[in-house]
């Protein structure tokens, strides 16, 4: 058993260094797009139409693959590799006509699609629109082969060859810039995903041949299949409102300055490096933990691991927030400010992540809640609250990118954020009565001393300092460690704890 969790650890080691090198890469790729394109209408009109296939593709893929994996598994056990390659072979069957059906629909409905996505535009932008969407709706089909696959190797635990999806992308589009940028302009980034889906595709049919050979079935023998669809169907819809979310930003930021979609993909990049490095792999950690205290029946240990990590949540993501919004134009500079790349794409990119740096800590905490509520099984709660926030997204956006711009859209997004987990905090009441939210604000006070000390050492740097480097290294380092030493004298629990923790791994080690 003690062998099995070292394995484990090991692994999850070796993927999380490969997905955080595979993430620096993909940020190179962004500074290397920017260098090349900056911001302007026709990469605009590529991000919209790619943007709109990926979100297509993401919420398809999240249902499936969740599906897929579990059900995948637990035949591979409890019936053998033969009977779990049928449900796969069964999938593809179903999924593959499903898939080219869609193409389809969506073909014949490019020109609905296009107005919907970018209303202001004119018909001469709107026919380049439609040109774009019809080059990348194929990605669609790629997408789903490569996520059979990928759920086949996950489920047979050979994760690192399905994980260099990121790495082949960002590789290849990084010389298909260099290379064809002269010739194909936006093009050469249609090519690029193009050669990225192409590679990645053949080389996990090659290694899955291990694990599965095709082979016609009938669905009829393979009853499992409908569990996959009927398991896959909540988390759709719910993983749906998301993506709709990001359509609608996309929309609203085309009737902006010419730019502004690019620059808020631009920005979204940024963001992903503080989502997924500091709290997708915190939540998911702790959706494992949540899971076992509810299969145990031990609610008081869900209660205060759940408060431990919120709090946890606000002390991390408060200060990380005030040097996002602060240091926004360093950040961008460093990462974009170079090539085509110039000053008014800077503005634009920057007032994007002061946005969305706004909904640091609402995201965090939100899905906190959410892995809670789904510890619960209760999936129906967070997907009706996905809908309502995204109506709250939708007014907001509208009005806010009215008198502020861009911003107003990456700030609207942020308000469904806070408005998301404000409403699934009244709905974790259900299986837990006493919590309230109230029990953080004790917390949030106690921020108040660290961000003004905080405030007034980033002021101060960057009236000594002109270097975007040192502006946004000395915020940062200095910045934290006063602000995590305030923190420690207003004698917060959850820091009293960590700071407990560490001292111990110390004199262990």
């Amino acid at each position: 058993m003690a062998k099995q969790t070292r394995s484990i650890m090991a692994t999850t080691a070796i993927l999380t260094v490969l997905t955080l090198c595979f993430k620096a890469l993909g940020f190179v790729k962004q500074a290397v797009i920017a260098y090349y394109f900056g911001t302007t209408f026709e990469t605009d009109i590529y991000n919209v139409a790619f943007n709109f296939v990926g979100m297509l593709s993401s919420a398809f893929i999240k249902s499936i693959t969740l599906s897929i994996v579990s059900i995948y598994t637990h035949t591979l056990v409890q019936k053998g590799r033969d009977a779990a390659s049928k449900i796969i072979s069964a999938c593809l069957e179903i999924l593959l006509p499903i898939v080219l059906f869609v193409l389809l629909i969506v073909y014949m409905l490019t020109p609905f699609i296009a107005k919907m996505l970018a209303p202001t535009y004119n018909p001469t932008e709107t026919a380049l629109l439609m040109h774009y969407l019809q080059i990348c709706y194929p990605f669609f089909l790629f997408a789903v082969i490569t996520l059979i696959w990928t759920s086949l190797m996950d489920s047979n635990k050979d994760f690192v060859v399905s994980r260099t999806e990121s790495f082949i992308t960002s590789s290849i589009t990084i010389f298909c810039c260099i290379l064809f940028y002269t010739t194909l302009s936006v093009g050469s980034l249609v090519l690029a995903q193009y050669l990225s889906y192409i590679f990645f595709a053949a080389l996990l049919i090659i290694r899955g041949r291990r694990y599965f050979t095709f082979s016609f079935v009938r669905i009829s023998d393979v009853p499992e299949v409908k569990t996959v669809l009927f398991t896959a169907l909540p988390i759709f819809i719910g993983g749906s409102v998301s993506q709709i979310n990001k359509i609608v930003d996309n929309s609203i930021s085309t009737g902006l300055a010419h730019g502004s979609a690019t620059a808020l993909s631009y920005a979204v990049s940024l963001e992903d490096v503080v989502c997924i490095i500091l709290i997708n792999n915190v939540v998911d950690i702790l959706y494992v933990n949540f899971s076992n205290y509810i299969a145990e029946d031990n609610k008081e240990k869900l209660g205060s691991t759940m408060c431990f990590a919120i709090n946890s949540m606000i002390c991390l993501m408060i200060p990380i927030t005030i040097i996002t919004c602060m240091c926004s134009k360093e950040i961008v500079s460093i990462a974009y400010y170079r090539g085509n790349f110039n000053h008014e794409s800077l503005v634009m990119t920057s007032a994007a992540l002061i946005g969305y740096a706004v909904g640091f800590t609402s995201s965090g905490v939100r899905d906190i809640l959410i892995r809670v509520l789904y510890s619960f099984k209760d999936t129906k709660g967070p997907m009706i609250t996905g809908f309502f926030a995204v109506a709250i997204n939708i007014i907001s956006s509208i009005i806010l990118s009215k008198y502020i711009g861009i911003m107003g859209v990456s700030i609207a997004s942020s308000i469904c954020l806070t408005v998301n987990f404000l409403i699934n905090s009244h709905m974790l009441k259900k299986h837990m009565p006493e919590y309230t939210v109230k029990q953080f604000v004790p917390t949030l006070v106690k921020q108040l001393p660290g961000i003004f000390a905080l405030v007034i050492i980033v002021l101060g740097i960057k009236h000594i300092f002109n270097s975007s480097i040192l502006i946004f290294i000395l915020s940062a380092g200095l910045g934290l460690i006063v602000y995590a030493l305030i923190l420690t004298l207003m004698k917060i629990e959850e820091i009293d704890m960590l700071k407990l923790k560490l001292i111990r791994k110390i004199k262990k080690e």
